[in-house]
């Protein structure tokens, strides 16, 4: 049996033309009807007030007044859920598709994307009205990021840039006017950790010990490792590129000799279309994919390295890494001078120094567009750091010293 009280309520009525969830009741503590209503999806989905009636009729009059309120508070609650940041995050995701089926824009990116909004923005600004996003906001969330985690000023920037998307979103559909100034983020740029001539030499001399006398704990092919660090070195290709080439995708570049390779890259990094990117190699990469790669495996869709490996997508990337960089282990060069780890993106770094140091520098624009980067990339990341090695810098430095003593 309920225990009676002077808050419950009693001679209920429900007002006729209205939803049943809205009802006026008496409660022995008041001398005045009360209402109350449950609505799905508002605000809050049960509420309650006095009418400060004392008569019946008063109280449907207020009820129903205050009913009306509630649906337009119902209705701008809804408005103002459909344009948190969270929701102009998912339509950020659905444009990337868009642009991935269309070919302009590389899965990977969706991914990474996704990935940020989901561990780390969303938990601190999907709730937030996207016209609340400001500076101040955005500054806060990354000082945050950057006090917990000790992340780089790189990746720092890539979270401005994603918070940048989203709100451009928003724009798009004009709930804001504009974009709010963001946070710049200024990062050094490191020299991209590289072999340089000697360092490279050490490397394939390591490669050749693993391959003549390789450690009995570990089943892999140190020779095919040798070929391919050398043409990646050759190639200009980036650590993602080189696993889905296959032999269909290489081919001679006609009336040149030494003879070189074209190679249309299935899968490069930096696509804006559907199809292939073609990009040449030096005449080494040529010599040893025709005297060493097509003996291995030379049918048409047989892949150029580890083509044993059935799973491109990652374990061979996983493999291959793990024994370049035992390679790295052997040859002492695990870290480059400035104490940044070695990878296999350090063959790319090494093919687009080496191509720097023996022009001088003076083609950018075609090596750029043969390793389909930027000019921009190379000047900030390589020229820079390389113009004290060219030859012509050297030059330009030297002096009849015995006429200064």
């Amino acid at each position: 049996m309920t225990k009676t009280t002077r808050m419950n309520p009693y001679d209920v009525r429900e007002i006729s033309g209205y939803p049943r969830a809205l009802k006026l009741f008496r409660i022995p503590a008041s001398k005045y009807w009360q209402v109350r209503l449950y609505m799905k999806g508002g605000p809050s989905s049960g509420v309650k007030k006095s009418t400060g009636c004392e008569q019946y009729a008063d109280a449907v009059d207020f009820a129903k007044n205050w009913y009306e309120e509630r649906l337009l508070e119902k209705r701008d609650f809804r408005l103002k859920g459909a344009q948190t940041f969270g929701a102009f995050a998912e339509k950020l995701k659905s444009s990337q598709q868009r642009l991935i089926r269309r070919g302009d824009l590389a899965k990977g990116m969706l991914e990474q994307d996704a990935a940020k909004l989901r561990l780390d923005v969303l938990p601190a600004l999907g709730s937030l009205h996207v016209s609340k996003i400001d500076y101040n906001i955005v500054d806060d969330f990354i000082d945050t990021l950057s006090s917990d985690r000790s992340l780089s000023a790189s990746t720092l920037k890539k979270y401005v840039v994603l918070i940048r998307k989203v709100l451009k979103e928003a724009e798009r559909e004009g709930v804001i006017s504009h974009l709010p100034s963001l946070p710049s983020i200024r990062g050094v740029s490191h020299p991209r950790p590289w072999f340089d001539f000697t360092e490279y030499r050490r490397l394939l001399a390591a490669c050749r010990k693993l391959r003549d006398a390789p450690p009995e704990d570990i089943k892999f092919d140190f020779g095919e490792m040798y070929d391919f660090i050398v043409f990646m070195v050759h190639s200009f290709l980036r650590p993602s590129e080189w696993k889905f080439l296959q032999n269909k995708h290489v081919r001679e570049v006609s009336g040149i000799s030494p003879p070189q390779l074209l190679l249309s890259v299935p899968n490069p990094k930096t696509a804006r279309s559907k199809g292939f990117l073609d990009s040449v190699t030096t005449d080494v990469a040529a010599a040893i994919y025709r005297k060493n790669i097509l003996k291995r495996h030379d049918g048409p869709n047989d892949y150029l390295f580890f083509n044993d490996i059935k799973d491109r997508e990652s374990y061979v990337s996983d493999r291959v890494s793990r024994m370049f960089r035992l390679v790295c282990d052997e040859a002492g060069l695990s870290e480059d001078r400035f104490g940044q780890k070695h990878t296999m993106y350090s063959l790319r770094h090494s093919a687009l120094c080496f191509q720097i140091i023996k022009t001088n520098g003076t083609d950018l624009f075609g090596l750029a567009k043969n390793a389909r980067t930027s000019v921009d990339m190379l000047e900030k990341f390589y020229l820079s750091h390389l113009s004290p090695q060219l030859p012509a810098f050297a030059k330009q430095l030297q002096t009849n010293w015995a006429k200064e003593l």
